[in-house]
């Protein structure tokens, strides 16, 4: 083989490697960034369902004590009225042993821990919402690899609607920077 041959070759090798180390870094990191993406959108999708059911969950809880409450009240009031008329019992003197029918207050308990489960399922997944987002905000300040996400025209969604559901009172107590602890009853 001739010295101008090999040389020819090596610089086509050269030249093909340097194609492939472009070609790949532009569709593996532009897969990254689709990938992250979608991930993203479909994690804040997820956290919208979490909290629509949850909020669904509670409501329809509330309504079944609710019912069951006018029901029970329902029930006792005619219970009276069977036993004492309309206008109560006329008597002078009673003596009565009454027995009434209790609010049964395992409604009350299942509707604190759908309350506590559902807050805390969508904690953790608005956790898991922060966790990818910050990883993909990473990776687009890298510096190799940022430079191909960006080539590749990422990032595509507005990062900035990508955001966490916070109360109004964190929001004041970030603004001022003053907390003052709970109020247990805020009524009194």
């Amino acid at each position: 083989m001739s010295k101008g041959l090999i040389t020819g070759l090596s610089v086509l090798g050269v030249f093909v490697l340097l194609i492939l180390i472009v070609v790949s870094g532009y569709v593996g990191n532009a897969n990254y960034g689709n990938a992250a993406e979608k991930g993203l959108t479909a994690k804040l999708d997820d956290n919208k369902n979490i909290l629509s059911n949850y909020y669904n969950k509670v409501t329809e809880i509330v309504q079944v004590a609710d019912a069951y409450k006018d029901g029970l009240k329902e029930v006792v009031t005619a219970d009276i009225q069977g036993r004492y008329g309309t206008e109560g019992s006329k008597a002078t003197m009673q003596f009565l042993r009454e027995h009434n029918v209790q609010l049964d207050p395992t409604l009350y308990v299942k509707l604190e821990q759908v309350i506590e489960s559902g807050r805390n399922e969508f904690k953790n997944s608005q956790t898991e919402l922060l966790d990818q987002k910050r990883a993909y905000e990473t990776n687009l300040g890298y510096v190799w690899k940022g430079m191909w996400l960006h080539l590749a025209g990422y990032p595509k969604i507005d990062l900035a609607s990508i955001k966490i559901v916070v109360s109004d009172k964190t929001n004041t107590v970030y603004k001022t920077g003053v907390e003052n602890g709970l109020t247990l009853h805020p009524t009194k």
